[in-house]
């Protein structure tokens, strides 16, 4: 359990923090390194309005990076400073806005609570594999 193999390049002891930021960046898996490129470079056909309502909510949570929209008083989107990048801001898909989203989840969530999130050492050592995933769940008796 010492030996692993990192994305088939060499086989090592390996830090769980190097696979976090790995898997963070989008390594070892076919069609995640496109996907993270498009957060880089934008997309000016797919419109996703959920980017910058999760950087809203991010935001107003006091995630860093903080600056990417102006916010008003009842913490709607007043500005989104991607839409002012010249010739790409009026696309749907704004270069680095889907890449500033997940550095807020990375640094604010996934770093900052790396304890509460790693696996244990017993289950490091019996082979568990280590990857992030969310759930949601809703119960619509309760506002919260």
């Amino acid at each position: 359990p010492d030996d692993e193999e990192l994305f088939g390049v060499f086989t090592k002891k390996v830090s769980p923090y190097i696979k976090l930021f790995g898997m963070l960046f989008g390594l070892g898996a076919w069609a995640t390194l496109p996907a993270v490129l498009g957060g880089y470079i934008g997309n000016p056909f797919t419109p996703q309005p959920w980017i910058e309502d999760a950087l809203a909510v991010g935001q107003k949570k006091g995630r860093w990076p903080d600056t990417a929209l102006e916010l008003d008083e009842e913490g709607n989107v007043a500005v989104n400073k991607f839409s002012e990048l010249p010739v790409v801001g009026d696309w749907p898909r704004r270069p680095l806005e889907l890449a500033t989203l997940r550095l807020q989840n990375m640094v604010d969530i996934s770093i900052k609570n790396w304890d509460e999130l790693a696996p244990k050492r017993d289950a490091l050592d019996a082979g568990v594999l280590t990857q992030l995933g969310g759930l949601v769940i809703v119960d619509p008796s309760n506002d919260q």
